[in-house]
């Protein structure tokens, strides 16, 4: 059986779409095919169609385009150049293929003759008289072809550099393929280096060195700051603030020409050191050291600042007197206006005064807190006298028995603290809870009683301080910092701490604030640049964001300017 016929009776049975599977030349020498051809034939066609040929056969049989042939010879002739096999072997099974799938109508004549007895083909026999004399050739065709097919451009800085289009690379490819053929039949390992040894000569002949990109970029950059500097100069207003004292800022019309050069500068900065931030953190300090050189100085700046804080402490002392229980109205008009002031110029000297209000705030609140616990205990020990006096006179009973309708509206309200707490409504338990300690007013077992529900009352703080630490740090993964504040703001006044559970709120209220103070910053630019560059509308995103900070961060200058400016 010839391996032609072998293979129509094979498609004939199973149809043209086994010739693309791995199974088809298994088949092929099941049914014999193999026999009469040279021993490697099996190997060969098994290789050919690892490389993709039944795939290509299957496509021509279905479609035959014009260009068919060229596409069987290529893969014939990397498949030859790859695997080392002789030509007529290669091309004998490929036309016997092409045969049996009637892609040509009849096969090639036989350059070489079979042996009945060893069932192999003939002595290979060179085609080529003197292979060191054509790889001569073939080099200097090939250096010829670097030289003719190399195209020149420039970069950005005007540096000419060459390169090989893919119409040129798979010209010299196939030139490098022949070179590869011959140097192998020559016993020639080098051949490959050769090969790309010449073509980087050529390559790299016109391409600018690193130094000489370095510099550029370097000339580039000294030019952009020298523009920038002088666009600063063109750029601020100064005006009299609120404080008495000049304060410089960016005409809003310039702040899109620094941005565009800005960009600049961050790009050529990020070639040159790969660092961005550092070349951010250096435009953002040349912009507040400039405004800073322009306004009135820090050490005024701080005087004003002082003063200030005195006025608040003053107005909280005032407050404090006024206030004879509960907590001070820290939502006092006066107070109010301070605070504003306060952290407006904090922003101004890069202070968080916000958190300096609200630190002066608790401090106010727990001394009176301790005063207040200080005037309970001393009630206490004076009614603990008057009891002892009672039992003493034989009043023990009576004590027990007056006390009995305050033990039962303290049971009454624990019971309904721990209703609301095992629904899971913590506030509402804890709330109950203070009440029932706040209000037990009987001298029977008072330490008990109070000490019992001032526990629960902890155990409650505890969980509301769990739910919004994790809700929280959700947020703050997802940059959503104003809603994270908000719900910080949210939580109950009379919160109960014990333990760590005060370190951890602190810890992380602080790393609230801290976040808030960045994003407020990095929004203010943005939006500043948008409201410029969109004829001062903002996005949907960008007003709800901003209505959110402005919920939190309410006296913010910036932020006001911002809403009081977009459409």
């Amino acid at each position: 059986m010839k391996l032609y016929e072998g293979i129509k009776e094979i498609i004939a049975k199973h149809g043209v779409e086994i010739v693309s599977t791995k199974q088809f030349v298994n088949v092929l020498d099941d049914i014999g095919a193999f026999k009469e051809e040279p021993a490697a034939s099996k190997r060969v066609m098994k290789g050919m169609f690892d490389g993709g040929f039944g795939d290509l056969l299957c496509q021509l049989t279905a479609n035959k385009d014009s260009n068919w042939q060229n596409k069987v010879r290529k893969s014939v002739f990397d498949y030859i150049s790859k695997s080392g096999y002789k030509d007529d072997l290669v091309n004998s099974i490929s036309a016997q293929l092409l045969y049996a799938l009637g892609l040509i109508n009849e096969l090639p004549n036989a350059s070489t003759s079979k042996s009945s007895s060893l069932g192999s083909s003939t002595e290979y026999k060179p085609r080529i008289k003197d292979p060191k004399e054509l790889i001569f050739a073939l080099k200097q065709e090939y250096q010829n072809l670097l030289q003719e097919l190399i195209t020149l451009t420039t970069d950005e800085f005007g540096h000419k550099y060459g390169y090989y289009t893919t119409e040129a690379n798979t010209r010299l490819y196939v030139v490098a393929s022949k070179l590869k053929i011959v140097a192998k039949e020559t016993g020639n390992t080098e051949i490959d280096a050769w090969i790309q040894s010449e073509k980087d000569k050529v390559e790299t002949k016109n391409r600018p060195t690193t130094a000489q990109i370095k510099q550029a970029l370097k000339d580039q950059m000294a030019s952009l700051e020298r523009e920038y500097q002088s666009l600063l100069e063109k750029s601020y207003v100064v005006e009299d603030d609120e404080f008495g004292l000049k304060s410089a800022r960016f005409n809003i019309n310039a702040l899109a020409d620094l941005k565009a050069i800005e960009d600049k500068i961050i790009a050529i900065g990020r070639r040159i050191k790969d660092d961005p931030q550092s070349w951010i953190d250096k435009t953002n300090k040349t912009k507040s050291d400039f405004l800073a050189s322009k306004s009135s100085p820090a050490t005024a700046r701080n005087g004003v600042l002082d003063q200030l804080k005195n006025e608040y402490r003053n107005r909280l002392s005032e407050l404090d007197k006024s206030t004879k229980s509960g907590e001070i109205d820290f939502n006092d008009d006066e107070l109010k206006e301070i605070r504003r002031k306060l952290i407006n110029l904090g922003s101004l000297l890069g202070k968080n005064m916000e958190e300096w209000c609200n630190i002066e705030n608790t401090t106010i609140s727990t001394n009176r807190s301790l005063r207040a616990a200080k005037r309970k205990k001393r009630n206490i020990i004076i009614s603990a006298v008057a009891g002892l006096a009672l039992l003493i006179g034989g009043g023990q009973t009576i004590s027990y028995t007056s006390s009995s309708d305050a033990r039962a509206a303290y049971e009454s309200t624990m019971s309904q603290a721990d209703a609301e707490f095992a629904k899971g409504d913590y506030v509402a338990a804890l709330d109950l809870y203070q009440k029932a300690e706040n209000n037990y007013d009987a001298l029977y077992s008072s330490s008990d009683y109070k000490g019992k529900a001032h526990d629960k009352a902890a155990e409650a703080t505890a969980k509301i301080l769990s739910d919004w630490q994790e809700e929280v740090q959700v947020l703050l993964k997802s940059n959503k910092v104003a809603q994270a504040k908000a719900l910080t703001l949210a939580l109950p006044q009379n919160l109960v701490f014990s333990g760590n559970s005060e370190e951890t709120y602190k810890n992380l209220c602080n790393q609230i604030d801290s976040d808030l103070e960045r994003r407020t910053q990095t929004m203010v630019d943005d939006m500043l640049n948008d409201i410029y560059t969109n004829n001062g509308k903002l996005s949907a995103a960008a007003k709800e964001e901003l209505e959110q900070m402005l919920a939190v961060v309410p006296d913010n200058y910036w932020l006001n300017f911002i809403k009081e400016k977009a459409k």
